[in-house]
């Protein structure tokens, strides 16, 4: 009878140690994939330098604030500038339109932002662009934006030259979108007037679809029927190999034989 109820009570020990077990494995199987979260999310996380620069006041850039962030990969641009500082800007379809970082720049004296990632100069407004690589470095920079002056006898004289003088410029369309290599589209050379604006000429060459904004110009949604907004396929232009930081009806042609590449491509 002892031997009976002896093996009573260590079966029931056995039985409360395995279910008194029970949550203490749960607890740990729950952690140890907390630990994988927490590592995949670290895993995630890229760092990010920004810098603040001035060109307005100096001939060298003068740098004005730098600062280094961990933040999620895929954060845009936009969303880490405003959590370093102030910043004043106004939405529109096409993205942010900054007007102020720190209380710097100025519509009316043609201060404006433009900014580059790890070199290069972006094509999409700041909250449309992707930090996507480790330590990239992403510089807003200040420049003034001057025009001829107007009403005086500098002026008229110049704008008489100007007139006499013609120029010739060639046009090229460019497709990135279906192939490595750029596909050349269309080429095209005209004589123009010089002075005459790059989207001027581009009209007479070719059927274009464009918006256009008051303050900042025309917006070109499709050339020759080629361009999707909503795939993301849009037109960049150069003057010349370099990429130009205004828009098209802004930018004027003003040296012979310059060479303007209008380029698809999808972002």
């Amino acid at each position: 009878m002892k031997k009976k109820i002896l093996a009573v009570v260590v079966a029931s020990a056995a039985f409360m140690g395995l279910f008194a077990s029970q949550p203490v494995q749960k607890q740990y199987v729950q952690a140890a994939k907390n630990t994988k979260t927490a590592k995949k999310a670290k895993a995630k996380q890229i760092s990010v330098t920004y810098t603040l620069k001035d060109t307005t006041k100096a001939k060298n850039k003068q740098t004005l604030a730098k600062k280094t962030f961990k933040v999620k990969k895929g954060t845009s641009v936009f969303t880490v500038l405003k959590k370093a500082w102030k910043v004043n800007y106004t939405k529109s379809s096409y993205g942010v339109f900054i007007t102020k970082i720190k209380g710097l720049g100025n519509e009316k004296k043609k201060l404006y932002w433009t900014y580059t990632v790890d070199g290069k100069m972006a094509k999409v407004a700041a909250d449309k662009q992707k930090l996507t690589k480790n330590k990239s470095k992403v510089v807003f920079t200040l420049k003034q934006y001057v025009q001829a002056a107007k009403n005086t006898k500098t002026a008229k004289k110049t704008t008489k030259k100007a007139k006499a003088k013609q120029i010739s410029v060639t046009y090229t369309l460019k497709d990135t979108t279906k192939a490595k290599n750029k596909q050349t589209l269309a080429k095209k050379t005209f004589k123009v007037k010089k002075g005459t604006s790059v989207f001027t000429v581009l009209k007479k060459a070719w059927k274009v679809n464009y918006t256009k904004s008051s303050k900042y110009g025309v917006f070109i949604t499709k050339i020759k029927g080629l361009g999707d907004e909503k795939k993301k396929l849009y037109w960049t232009y150069t003057v010349d190999g370099k990429m130009v930081e205004v828009a098209a009806d802004k930018q004027k042609l003003t040296k012979n034989k310059s060479k303007v590449v209008f380029t698809l491509k999808q972002y």
